[in-house]
């Protein structure tokens, strides 16, 4: 049994936002497997990709941001779920004034599988 405490992630920048890998292929023991925690600040966005391989869920844990999938926009909020599958082309829109905060559990995940939308 693995315990971690929200309060105590290593926050990280990555592009627009922050994140933090409680659990990763080692914890879970799956290969291309990891739990991660990204957080949005207000009036940030990631811009369209896709991933040819890795397959992810989104639980929404706080906070309401514009999330697209192929285009089609969606209001997500606290509690929300949603199954990006591959090649599904995904962004995220954060434009109220609170922090948005994804859970996200990926599965066949790659190095280099991450494919920005022209």
């Amino acid at each position: 049994m693995i315990k971690k405490e929200l309060n105590n992630l290593d926050w990280k920048e990555r592009f627009v936002y922050l994140k933090d890998i409680p659990f990763d292929e080692n914890d879970l023991q799956q290969k291309g497997s990891k739990f991660q925690i990204v957080k949005f600040q207000p009036k940030t966005s990631i811009k369209p990709h896709y991933h040819k391989k890795t397959t992810e869920i989104f639980y929404v844990r706080s906070g309401e941001a514009i999330m697209k999938f192929n285009n089609k926009e969606i209001l997500a909020k606290k509690d929300d779920i949603f199954l990006c599958q591959p090649n599904d082309v995904h962004e995220v829109i954060n434009n109220s004034d609170e922090e948005f905060i994804l859970l996200i559990f990926k599965t066949n995940e790659e190095e280099n599988d991450l494919y920005w939308e022209e």
